[in-house]
């Protein structure tokens, strides 16, 4: 088993634990985790992560979490297995560091894509796009075309803008 993935234990379901399911386009297994698994998954920020169940280990990416708004507590946990030879489509995180040059000079830094929907494989998945955005003034933006990486595959089009970086309104009251 490889190291750089979470190890997960998945059981048979119990009234205590989350319910789950593992699936891909040949597998459909319904189960259940521990919240502490859970908590310590979205603590790490670990979306690819190995679940063991029955004795055989699945190679998987939480595709999503769904809550109970009502009682803030997790309701239900989707995990797509992976297969290692096959590429799949998922969301990642995008993750802006540095402060704006045009900050200085009254903009607004605006993250307009959050998340970024791409194809990869297992070898090339990357948990988010790091962009550097220190450098962007004042009517400055980052593109898909501008943060393309090799063996990913952007399921955008090219000239979606990911950051901008606007001026502020200034509203007169008199």
């Amino acid at each position: 088993m490889n190291n750089k993935y979470m190890k997960v234990i998945i059981k048979n379901r119990n009234k205590n634990d989350i319910p789950c399911i593992i699936y891909n386009k040949y597998l459909n297994l319904p189960c259940s985790i521990e919240l502490k698994y859970i908590k310590k998954i979205i603590s790490k920020k670990k979306y690819i992560i190995n679940l063991l169940y029955n004795n055989k280990v699945y190679l998987s990416l939480i595709k999503d979490i769904q809550y109970n708004i009502f009682r803030n507590k997790i309701y239900h946990i989707d995990f797509f297995k992976i297969e290692s030879n096959k590429e799949f489509k998922c969301y990642v995180n995008v993750k802006t560091v540095g402060t704006p040059i045009g900050i200085t000079n009254g903009g607004i830094c605006y993250v307009v894509l959050k998340k970024i929907h791409i194809l990869t494989n297992i070898e090339n998945y990357i948990d988010e796009f790091l962009i550097d955005i220190s450098k962007l003034d004042i009517g400055d933006k980052i593109y898909i075309k501008d943060i393309l990486k090799d063996n990913i595959k952007i399921l955008h089009d090219l000239d979606k803008i990911v950051v901008s970086l606007k001026i502020k309104k200034v509203i007169n009251e008199e």
